[in-house]
């Protein structure tokens, strides 16, 4: 719970940020030409490819030298009052262009915030479980961000459902933004109570803290570095496309009704989130790189029949075609994804490391919604959507056959158990597990 809170919380706003675009369009960039406004929209949603890399490297560099604790409560401070601030900005027409600038300003802080959170909060679960039920418990991290984004879109659904579009526009919109603040002091309590990790403590009880996280990670960590992102790319824009933007890409592009394109996403993002740790759980028993494997070569299959099918398909047939690619497919390609992040990198640079790779791939999905925008109004083609996923899964394909196996039990090298905590590789099986029963002691 500690490790996932604060990603639920960036998502459920960045959902709701995403899935009401149009209406935010209208109350901070007024203008006759829609897609104008729609553009200036995206781009200050895009605004963390510049603000969240800055604050991966920042909230790392602390992570890896005073702890995952510390750093991931400063995290989500930043992240909930950032946030939060969004649904208590004027509009364009009470304070004119401040209103735009505040937004700007919030969204660069929200931004800069994001980037020391996901790294922390899988540093912070994959240390803190049995090895041999890792997979699967890391995967709740990438669950609670398609748990966020499920919770934005059903919520999005209950307002634009039960509001005028007056109403939205005067003040619905701002609700999901304001929750983020109660939501975040919740979180905040939760991680003050946890303990440091027990890999943390032990490079720190002997001393062996990277003096500079950032340096030695480039130096010594820069091929593992570009792995990260080069498996990252496919699933975060895919992720980003298919169930973030998608639904402004119905009602802009093809005339679906807001509440039609909510309702197939949110059908989508539930099946995401119900597939992933069932691949985490399998990646435990099958080593990480099998449903990796899967899942790319299920987006790439998928991808283009869901958007020829789009234009002119009934609702069911969207629905299914969402759930298959943006849910089942990227599910079990999410499910062992960032258990292999972390799993690649020593203790003493893994914040850093992981922080750096993911941050690395989110400058190409993060601004895949305002380049998408532009690129359909440039040319026509409903299909840039597809393209677009189809390139970033194509280079995460093509890594995978460079990336090591990093799963403990199919013979990955586990630099995360605490050397005092692990067996010899000639222990048994019962050996091994008799710690947690309480038969042994180590």
């Amino acid at each position: 719970m500690a490790g996932a809170i604060g990603n639920f919380i960036e998502w459920f706003d960045y959902s709701i940020y995403g899935f009401m675009a149009v209406t935010i369009a209208g109350v901070f960039f007024p203008s006759d030409d829609p897609t104008a406004g729609l553009l200036a929209t995206f781009g200050v949603f895009a605004l963390p490819v510049i603000t969240r890399p800055l604050g991966g490297v920042v909230f790392a560099r602390f992570g890896d030298r005073i702890g995952r604790k510390r750093t991931l409560a400063l995290v989500l401070i930043l992240m909930s009052l950032s946030t939060g601030a969004i649904g208590l900005i004027p509009s364009y027409a009470a304070i004119g262009v401040a209103a735009p600038v505040l937004l700007v300003i919030a969204r660069i802080v929200q931004g800069f915030s994001a980037g020391g959170e996901y790294a922390g909060g899988a540093a912070l679960i994959a240390e803190s479980v049995p090895a041999r039920r890792r997979g699967m418990m890391v995967s709740l991290m990438p669950a609670s961000t398609g748990f966020g984004l499920l919770a934005g879109s059903l919520f999005a659904f209950a307002l634009t459902s039960s509001l005028t579009d007056a109403q939205m526009e005067s003040w619905g919109w701002r609700v999901g933004f304001l929750i983020a603040i109660p939501m975040g002091m919740v979180g905040l309590y939760i991680r003050l109570r946890l303990e440091e990790t027990a890999a943390f403590q032990e490079i720190a009880e002997s001393d062996d803290v990277a003096g500079s996280p950032v340096r030695e990670t480039l130096q010594a960590q820069w091929a593992n570095v570009l792995k990260v992102a080069g498996i990252a790319l496919g699933q975060t824009v895919c992720y980003y496309v298919v169930l973030v933007y998608t639904p402004t890409f119905l009602r802009t592009e093809l005339d679906y009704s807001e509440s039609d394109a909510l309702l197939t996403t949110s059908l989508a993002i539930a099946a995401y989130v119900l597939t992933i740790p069932v691949a985490g759980r399998l990646s435990d028993r099958l080593g990480r790189k099998p449903p990796l494997f899967v899942g790319s070569v299920a987006m790439l299959v998928f991808v283009f029949p869901t958007f020829l099918l789009f234009d002119g398909g009934n609702l069911a047939v969207i629905g299914v075609l969402q759930a298959l690619v943006g849910g089942l497919a990227l599910g079990c390609y999410t499910g062992p994804l960032v258990c292999v992040w972390v799993e690649l990198f020593p203790t003493r640079v893994r914040y850093t490391g992981v922080s750096l790779g993911f941050n690395l791939s989110v400058i190409a999905s993060v601004s895949s919604p305002f380049v998408l925008t532009w690129l359909i109004s440039r040319t026509g083609s409903d299909l840039m959507p597809a393209w677009y996923v189809a390139a970033a899964v194509a280079v995460s394909f093509l890594t995978l056959f460079v990336l090591p196996e990093t799963a403990p039990a199919k013979g990955g090298h586990d630099h995360i158990t605490p050397a005092s905590q692990q067996q010899p590789d000639s222990a048994s099986r019962t050996e091994r597990d008799a710690p947690r029963s309480g038969l042994l002691r180590p």
